[in-house]
């Protein structure tokens, strides 16, 4: 097996030959024993005839493991080849079909046959391997992928979810009745798994958002995945953030990118994605996974959440989203594969489909999705917007506007990786732009315009909740109510969203206007908000009529 597309940015600049002694840590991730089915390629249930299959299709971890899990003799070959080449086995989680391994950079090098170079882009030097990497011979049948044998880190957005709050900003309680939300659910017994990979929060600002919007702190657990942690920027520094997205501090661009500032956004998000989870499931348990921003981060941290048989999710919210492109072959099918368990495991994945529209910052002007909304095992969330009144929402249209000099716009459009999955065959997705059909992005949606969003707090001071960050922990949220409300997990639930959009029901209200920079809205689905915005109890009185609850 030959690894050979990591690929080194043009902008890189070459400092040297990597230090011979230089500690890497890289994952093995293993191939299963049999190929697990993927669920977004079967029928529907409704179109086998079978109200059952949905329940059926849901495996336990202990199936997925004796069905599924690593093929004999496995372990004990990567344990081997550690020995030969004098790596360090730090991880070995038979469970999540992955071992971690560790070791010098010059060991390394002889045990993949290449040679490491040292770069920098942006201020950050990483490393990166200049010749392909050569697996030792019988891999091929037992491993999967091999990630992490470079530095460089995941190119995530900037994050622009924290903007200043008006004074008549709408409370997240009101965003609850505008999508009607099961009013007797609160998302009791059920636990919300967040995915994070840089900054972190300070417990004294969900204390003092949740006194200010009367519900009780939620439980929030903690899981430590690999480097990651909470670490959440100072006080000061998060002030500074939202004074230069105010527009009252201005900032030179070596300040903006440095890993402080950076901490500081990073730290906006996650406090506000788990203040719209506090607010909207009140009652849940919220388990918040800090990983790397590296490839073996993204892996980790979903694997680990997926797999946690301790606090056992049943939803999982990632506001964090990348261009499809800018990951590797390795990566992708590395996450892929925990995605799917995922889907079968009978956990939702609600994933951002991101803030640039359909051409994404691209630099030559093509249409690109984000990952992980593109993957067919992810609910894809997009941004409407629309105010919220006394009466609901105004009538909602695509989130395309700028906000204190920065753009929004809701990401869509259509895969370049993945094919038209069963359940999109009648949506009427668009070819891409090279003429062959692919996955649509996104699923649904939810009101991401920072001018009408919900009030969040943070460092003493309120901002408003913006982007399709604030999307997918809204749909976690309420997913989780619809779980409690049933009395087991929706899983996945794309067959269903896209029967409701063919049927025209009313558990989703279709977004009519706008466009994002490519595509336009209008009736069934569309590439900026899919089949639309949620209406909560309707949704709850289908999936109990199609589960035979």
């Amino acid at each position: 097996m030959v690894l050979k597309d990591i690929t080194i940015p043009r902008a890189a600049f070459h400092v040297g030959r990597l230090d011979p002694s230089h500690r890497i840590s890289f994952t093995v991730v293993f191939a299963p024993k049999a190929p697990l089915p993927s669920a977004h390629s079967q029928l529907s249930a409704h179109k086998r005839g079978k109200a059952s299959a949905h329940q059926q299709s849901q495996l336990r971890h202990a199936e997925l493991r004796q069905n599924y899990g690593v093929i004999r003799g496995a372990i004990e070959l990567i344990e081997s080849f550690a020995r030969k080449f004098n790596l360090d086995i730090m991880e070995a989680a038979a469970d999540r079909r992955s071992m971690r391994l560790a070791g010098s950079a010059a060991n390394i090098e002889r045990a993949f046959k290449t040679r490491f170079e040292e770069f920098e882009l942006d201020g950050h030097t990483f490393f990166a391997p200049v010749h392909p990497l050569h697996t030792p011979e019988g891999w091929n049948r037992i491993v999967e992928a091999v990630i992490g044998l470079h530095s460089l880190r995941h190119a995530w957005p900037r994050r622009s979810s924290a903007v200043p709050c008006h004074a008549t900003s709408a409370r997240m309680q009101d965003l609850s009745r505008a999508y009607h939300f099961p009013p007797k659910f609160d998302g009791s017994s059920q636990t919300i798994g967040l995915i994070e990979f840089g900054g972190g929060f300070h417990l004294k600002d969900i204390e003092q958002f949740c006194a200010h919007n009367r519900v009780a702190v939620p439980r929030i657990t903690v899981v430590k995945v690999g480097s990651g942690a909470n670490r959440p920027a100072s006080h000061r520094s998060v002030n500074e953030f939202l004074d230069v997205i105010s527009g009252t501090l201005t900032l030179a661009a070596k300040t903006v990118q440095s890993d402080p500032f950076v901490a500081a956004q990073c730290t906006a998000e996650v406090t506000m994605d788990l203040e719209i989870l506090a607010a909207l499931a009140p009652a849940a348990h919220i388990v918040v996974y800090f990983a790397s921003s590296d490839e073996q981060g993204l892996y980790h941290a979903i694997s680990c959440a997926v797999h946690d048989e301790r606090h056992r999710p049943g939803v999982l919210s990632i506001s964090w989203s990348m261009p499809e492109h800018t990951l590797s072959s390795a990566e992708l099918k590395a996450v892929e594969g925990v995605l799917c368990e995922a889907a079968h495991l009978g956990i939702t994945v609600c994933a951002s489909s991101g803030d640039a529209g359909a051409l994404n910052g691209s630099a030559d002007g093509e249409p690109s999705v984000n990952y992980p909304a593109s993957s067919p095992h992810c609910l894809g969330c997009g941004g409407t917007s629309g105010k919220i009144g006394a009466k609901g929402i105004s009538e909602e249209v695509v989130w395309n506007a700028t906000h204190f000099g920065i753009k929004g716009i809701s990401g869509g459009g259509v895969s370049k990786l993945f094919p038209l999955p069963a359940w999109q065959q009648d949506a009427h997705v668009p070819n891409r732009s090279r003429g062959k059909p692919g996955r649509g992005v996104p699923d649904v949606a939810g009101l991401a315009d920072p001018r009408y969003g919900c009030e969040m707090m943070i460092a003493g001071r309120t901002f408003t909740s913006a982007g399709t960050s604030s999307v997918a922990p809204m749909w976690a949220a309420l997913i989780a109510r619809l779980n409690q409300a049933l009395g087991r997990r929706c899983g996945h639930l794309h067959p269903h969203i896209y029967r409701l959009g063919r049927d025209c029901a009313t558990a989703l209200r279709p977004v009519l206007k706008g466009d994002n920079g490519l595509y336009r809205a209008g009736k069934g689905w569309n590439a900026c908000t899919g089949y639309g915005t949620p209406r909560g109890d309707a949704l709850l009185a289908y999936l109990k009529a199609s589960l035979g609850s």
